[in-house]
């Protein structure tokens, strides 16, 4: 089957400020309606990248691509296509928020002014939109800024730390409306350091490590094919003589827990079929056995890993 045309295409994408290497012959692609998180430890890259994704920074070399239009090219075609927050939402306190999508929409030809009702009522900010920004709490300044990059019913969305400041609640609401938007078939990066929130929402992830790509993939992927192991929980009957029997198994040391109805472990799939086995002969009757998901956190910290061994 024939791959679509890629909303967003990075090619050999390279930083350099000075004889610093910033980021380094990065090239990946984002589909419509994709969600894609941009993973790294601080300094890695991430906010390089989408800087460049923007226009904000220029390319040392490499080409940025953005709904059939290279950036480097037709500047203002491609990045009409584009909805950003880059670090934090640039505001002014004395204006409302209303204010803030009023300039925006004069700024956006082609806007419908009706299309500001539609996004206040999307985001949920009709109750406080016409307060004067200064009283917005972190939680609403986000659903501002995201209300401005998305006014202009963009291709593709970046958002660096979106996060940042918001409470649980504000930060499930920012889940809810990005899935929404990709839904819609807005192409979106997140780049994030909250893996966990990352691996409830992306479709991929690109994982970056001093300006270098280490991986880039679907998420399952990235997580089957980060290691052998994973975590298994064993359950059992005969839980009273279980403390005896484990300390004769060779896995001893990679038991992870050992609670009233069985115990966890962290081996390979064969181990864990060699481990029932044992139980078994050992008078413990397994009742059953789940494997564990791997994390991206466990994926992303494996993967770092690997690329400081040079595998």
């Amino acid at each position: 089957m024939m791959r679509s045309k890629a909303t967003l295409d990075v090619n050999n994408l390279s930083k350099n400020i000075g004889k610093i290497t910033i980021v380094k012959d990065i090239s990946f692609q984002l589909q419509k309606g994709e969600i894609k998180g941009l993973l790294g430890p601080n300094g890695s890259g991430k906010t390089t990248i989408l800087k460049m994704l923007v226009g904000l920074l220029k390319p040392t070399t490499g080409s940025i691509t953005i709904d059939g239009k290279e950036i480097q090219k037709d500047f203002e075609s491609a990045i009409r296509k584009v909805g950003a927050i880059i670090e934090n939402p640039e505001l002014y306190d004395y204006l409302s928020g209303y204010d803030h999508l009023q300039i925006f929409y004069r700024m956006s030809p082609g806007v419908c002014e009706n299309r500001i009702e539609e996004v206040i009522e999307v985001l949920g900010m009709d109750h406080y939109i016409d307060d004067k920004v200064k009283t917005y709490s972190l939680g609403m300044l986000q659903r501002l800024g995201l209300a401005q990059a998305m006014l202009h019913r963009p291709a593709i969305l970046l958002l660096d730390e979106p996060t940042n400041g918001l409470d649980p609640s504000g930060i499930q609401d920012l889940r809810k409306h990005l899935k929404m938007l990709a839904n819609d078939g807005t192409a979106i990066i997140i780049s994030s350091h909250l893996l966990a929130e990352l691996e409830m929402i992306c479709d991929s992830v690109l994982i970056l490590d001093n300006g270098r790509m280490v991986s880039d993939g679907n998420l399952e992927e990235l997580r089957r094919n980060t290691t052998k192991e994973s975590l298994y929980q064993f359950h059992v009957l005969e839980s009273y003589k279980l403390k005896e029997v484990l300390a004769l198994l060779p896995q001893y040391d990679q038991v992870v827990d050992i609670v009233s109805d069985g115990f966890s472990i962290h081996v390979s799939e064969r181990e864990a079929a060699t481990i029932n086995r044992f139980l078994v002969e050992n008078q413990i009757s397994v009742v059953g056995i789940e494997k564990n998901k791997t994390t991206l956190e466990e994926a992303f910290l494996s993967r770092l890993n690997q690329a400081k061994r040079g595998q």
